[in-house]
């Protein structure tokens, strides 16, 4: 029974630990650029990209554009091939046609000024 407390503790302590790291990777911007719709291969994509005003460092690289994320898609619509600012946080989702890919949840995308 021991054993079995002890292993218990363990897992969450790892499980704590990594929650910790991951919510210190957490990378909040705020970007301006050009919203477009994209696609790929086996359907993975959220189905916009951000093509920004200036390049922005992630992870070390240089991007000129950021697949987008966002809960409202008919907002999205409205704003297609518009001037736009998105607020959010960088993260990364894995597939199985094209690993591991950068994207902006977006907390809010509004029309840039």
């Amino acid at each position: 029974m021991r054993k079995f407390r002890a292993g218990i503790f363990v897992a969450v302590a790892v499980l704590g630990a990594c929650c910790c790291l991951a919510a210190q990777e957490a990378q909040t911007v705020d970007v301006t650029g050009k919203l477009s719709r994209v696609m790929a291969i086996g359907g993975e994509s959220t189905g916009w990209a951000l093509q920004l005003d200036s390049p922005l460092n992630i992870d070390g690289k240089q991007v000129a554009s950021i697949e987008v994320d966002y809960k409202d898609a008919k907002k999205l619509e409205k704003l297609e091939d518009k001037h736009v600012r998105a607020t959010g946080t960088i993260t990364h989702r894995h597939g199985t046609e094209t690993a591991e890919r950068t994207i902006l949840e977006a907390t809010s995308v509004k029309p840039a000024k």
